[in-house]
Parts: C-alpha cells; sequence; structure tokens
C-alpha cells in the first residue's frame, strides 16, 4: 500500500524564497493596516504602504540571506563574532 505522502509530486514544495517574499509582504500589509487603523483612516493605504515595503524588506533581510547563505557559513560566521 502507498502512502499519500510519498505519490505527491515534489514540484508542490515551494521555493523558500518565495515563502520569505510573500511573507515579507503579508508583514508590510499587516503594518500598513495597523497604521491606517491607529489613524482612524486619516492617512490612506496607499500613502503609508510604500513606507512599510520598506521597513519590512530591512527586517527580512536577515532571513534572505540566510537562505543564500550555507548554514556552514552562518555558523562559523557566528562564531567570529564572539
Amino acid at each position: 500500500m502507498k502512502s499519500k505522502r510519498s505519490s505527491l509530486p515534489r514540484s508542490t514544495a515551494m521555493d523558500p524564497e518565495k515563502l520569505l517574499h510573500f511573507a515579507q509582504q503579508l508583514y508590510a500589509h499587516a503594518l500598513t493596516l495597523q497604521e491606517v487603523i491607529r489613524n482612524e483612516g486619516q492617512v490612506t493605504y496607499e500613502v503609508l504602504r510604500p513606507r512599510y515595503d520598506r521597513q519590512a524588506a530591512q527586517q527580512f533581510e536577515v532571513f534572505y540571506q540566510s537562505v543564500e547563505r550555507p548554514s556552514r557559513v552562518r555558523k562559523r560566521g557566528a562564531a567570529s563574532c564572539e
């Protein structure tokens, strides 16, 4: 009897970089909506979104770097910071 897991095509796996980009976009959207609500709609989404896109990009930059660099390099780099 074959398990369902082994019969799934491997192409269903999401690219880690694509996943991080999607998470960054969701985060920027959430920050923007929070600010619109906080300002009781006096500042529009369109005005705020570019700022929160930049903020999310900066905060997620470390995750993008961790995807690009092998874990062995990260460990060595982390040890040299001590």
